[in-house]
């Protein structure tokens, strides 16, 4: 139980030292994550609070979001195998990189989600995988 406890400590510790670049990327990191996780899991209405106001102007509202969400994760299918993911910084924004293959889908696919620091969703993009990156 006590090493649990250290481990969990260090683990704190080491995050709350690192550089400030560090803590944002893996802040990104982890939101890009959770996003994704969301988006294959329809929970739409839990991206839209994340969206910033032009990305809801460019949707209209949450049921146009799951349609066009829905379809694409549908024709995807599974993500399935190595999972290739960055954040990339393309100032003022970042953006989170998820290169992943799924069962329905004949090459990789590729998600961005650009994003401000804080998190906000300013882009959302699916694409196929297009060589090395």
């Amino acid at each position: 139980m006590h090493r649990k406890m250290w481990g969990i400590a260090a683990a704190a510790a080491v995050t709350a030292c690192a550089p400030g670049g560090e803590r944002s990327d893996r802040f990104l990191l982890e939101q890009g994550r959770l996003y994704t996780t969301w988006l294959y899991g329809n929970e739409y209405e839990k991206l839209w609070d994340r969206f910033s106001p032009d990305m809801r102007q460019s949707f209209g509202g949450v049921t146009e979001l799951a349609s066009f969400a829905g379809r694409a994760v549908g024709r995807l299918g599974r993500e399935q195998g190595a999972v290739d993911e960055r954040v990339e910084t393309a100032a003022p924004l970042h953006i989170y990189s998820r290169s992943a293959s799924f069962d329905k889908a004949a090459q990789r696919m590729r998600i961005e989600w650009s994003l401000e620091k804080n998190g906000e969703v300013t882009g959302l993009l699916l694409r196929p995988e297009t060589g090395a990156q």
